[in-house]
This record gives structure tokens, C-alpha cells and sequence, in this order.
């Protein structure tokens, strides 16, 4: 909604999942002048970023100023923010007048098993595998070309 439909969140957001698009976005909100807060529930952000990108970006999550929440789960939306349980289960409130929800996908894998048979030969590549990134994506691409 936030790219495709063009919402305007208000001025402290709250960025739920601190993968690489969660950090993205919260480092494009604060361009945007807006304050931000990440929410992720592993210990680092951006595990899912490429080895060479990750080191800048959390540089620049850093720069921004932006408020980062490590292990920490999402529990409810509240008016004031989103309420988030820490490791030892204690709840606090991540300011906010806005959630933006950037958490993890989940493969569809029964769709692409449905068109196994399509043809001679099919190879599964990019999300339809794991949610990935358009590195993954294309190097399985690549690889499975080589294999016709």
C-alpha cells in the first residue's frame, strides 16, 4: 500500500520485520523526514541482505538515526504505536502513529509443483523456491538455463 497505492503514513513510523526491505523502507521514511522505528524478531537486521550490501545499509540505518528493536515480536497495534514482547516475554510500546507491516513471506511451492509436468523439463527457481532476493532468483535462473 505504502508504494503501489501511495499512503501517507505520519511523521514517527513503526517498520515491522528488519529484513532487507524493512530497513529500506525505514531508511527512505526518514529521508522522507519522518521518524522511524524497526521491529525485527531475529538478533540482526538485514540477514537477508547481500554480503556486500548489508555492511552499508546497516551504516546507514545507523546514519538515520533510526530506532532498531532486535528480538523482539510483534504482539498488537495500538493508537499509540505497535506493542512488541521482548526475548523475556516483556511487552513494551514502539512509538508510532503508523505500522508499517514489512515482515517475511512464505513460498507458494504447491503452485509451482502443479506445473511440474508442464513440460520435459521444469526447474523451480527464485520465491517459488524460498523467498529470496533477485540475486537468488537469478542465479538459480542461470544455473537451471545451463541445465537445458
Amino acid at each position: 500500500d505504502l508504494y503501489l497505492e501511495g499512503e501517507q503514513p505520519g511523521d514517527e513510523v513503526v517498520v515491522l520485520g528488519g529484513g532487507l526491505t524493512g530497513c529500506e523502507c525505514a531508511i527512505n521514511q526518514v529521508r522522507l523526514g519522518r521518524r522511524a522505528h524497526i521491529v525485527e524478531m531475529r538478533d540482526g537486521l538485514a540477514i537477508d541482505a547481500n554480503i556486500r550490501h548489508r555492511p552499508i545499509l546497516l551504516a546507514e540505518v545507523e546514519r538515520a538515526g533510526i530506532d532498531v528493536n532486535l528480538n523482539a515480536r510483534g504482539v498488537r497495534v495500538e493508537r499509540g504505536g505497535l506493542v512488541v514482547a521482548d526475548g523475556e516475554g516483556e511487552e513494551h510500546l514502539v512509538p508510532g502513529d503508523t505500522v508499517i507491516c514489512a515482515i517475511g513471506q512464505r513460498s507458494r511451492s504447491d503452485a509451482a509443483d502443479a506445473l511440474r509436468d508442464a513440460a520435459p523439463f521444469v526447474r523451480v527457481v527464485g520465491d517459488a523456491v524460498r523467498p529470496s532476493n533477485i540475486t537468488t532468483a537469478v542465479y538459480e535462473a542461470y544455473h537451471a538455463a545451463l541445465d537445458i
